[in-house]
């Protein structure tokens, strides 16, 4: 099968629609555990401020009022930075996986004029090179 860059239009790669299927399904198990990953980063920072927000709590009225708090806006900003930007970080991967489900799909099942080639982003055919570079380091 042919590997043709969408931007370029040029040959980028010649593999078997086979491996090519491989590499597309372990790019997405890839993007599936950043998630997963991001998800814990996410957890763990809530458990943190949980914890300290217990411990806050638990301290005398007098160790309360020496007790410094960060000022509400380094906490949203806090806030901001360890979870909203990961969200945002989750659902740009999540947009990635459906792109690779759709490519997976037109590999499974080719239309009729183009069985062997296919149109990859730029990003998607740097993202096989370098895969195909670690699964053959590994091999």
């Amino acid at each position: 099968m042919l590997v043709i860059d969408e931007v370029y239009h040029h040959t980028a790669l010649q593999i078997s629609s086979s491996d090519l299927l491989y590499l597309m399904e372990q790019l997405k198990v890839k993007k599936e555990n950043e998630i997963e990953t991001l998800k814990h980063k996410i957890e763990q920072f809530e458990q943190k401020k949980r914890a300290e927000e217990v411990a806050y709590q638990s301290l005398s009225p007098v160790r309360k009022w020496f007790a410094g708090r960060p000022a509400s806006h380094h906490q949203a900003v806090e806030y901001m930075v360890q979870v909203k930007e990961r969200f945002r970080k989750m659902e740009q991967i999540r947009r990635r996986i459906r792109d690779l489900d759709r490519i997976i799909e037109q590999i499974q099942h080719p239309s009729s004029i183009e069985r062997d080639e296919i149109e990859l982003s730029t990003d998607t055919i740097r993202e096989i090179r370098q895969l195909r570079e670690t699964e053959d380091v590994q091999a």
